[in-house]
């Protein structure tokens, strides 16, 4: 049987798997590659509806010269993962886990900021992220989001990345038992999930 599906929905079922593999720890490669093909749909639907973009902002603060998809997504990592008619031979150094916090947090905050609503998963990794690196939190919204990251990952700086992740996939199951939270328009049905809430 065929689908029929949109370049958001295409965006929206590769960010969905890149987070349920991220926060199972399962093979950042994987998370890398889905999270990156996920963040070029939706940095392009953004351009193309002027929607005022996380990237967008990023490429305000990058060194003058340099291109946030070319530079800093693109090169080494992504090149990399997808192409070896040039460099068949290569090693790739220097590439870890932490490498998917950002791009998977670029992507999650555009299609928010695209969509005006999203999956459950989306809105836990976005807390989980600012309640990690506060320090890119603006100032004047810190204490705000202070009070509801606290409420939800209580002493998450305490515990090793194992654990961090480990509270996210708390938030997520127990996001998916709140029915009233479940009911707000602001939150969508994901398109695909590959792990069903609670497995």
């Amino acid at each position: 049987m065929t689908e029929r599906i949109t370049k958001i929905e295409v965006a929206q079922r590769q960010l969905i798997t890149a987070i349920e593999l991220f926060f199972r720890n399962a093979d950042p490669v994987s998370v890398f590659s889905l999270a990156t093909n996920s963040w070029e749909i939706i940095d392009a639907l953004c351009s193309l509806k002027g929607i005022d973009s996380i990237s967008n902002e990023t490429r305000g603060h990058i060194t003058s010269g340099s291109d946030l998809k070319r530079d800093l997504i693109n090169s080494p990592y992504r090149n990399f993962f997808k192409h070896a008619d040039r460099d068949p031979d290569a090693v790739l150094e220097g590439f870890n886990d932490f490498k998917n916090d950002h791009i998977v947090f670029l992507a999650v905050e555009d299609y928010i900021r695209l969509e005006k609503k999203s999956p459950i998963e989306f809105q836990v990794y976005q807390l989980w992220y600012v309640s990690i690196y506060t320090n890119k939190v603006a100032h004047e919204a810190l204490e705000e989001i202070l009070l509801a990251t606290e409420a939800i990952f209580p002493s998450i700086k305490g515990q090793d990345r194992v654990g961090q992740k480990r509270m996210a996939l708390q938030a997520i199951e127990n996001a998916h038992k709140d029915q009233e939270l479940n009911d707000s328009p602001q939150v969508e049905k994901a398109h695909h999930r590959l792990f069903e809430p609670g497995a």
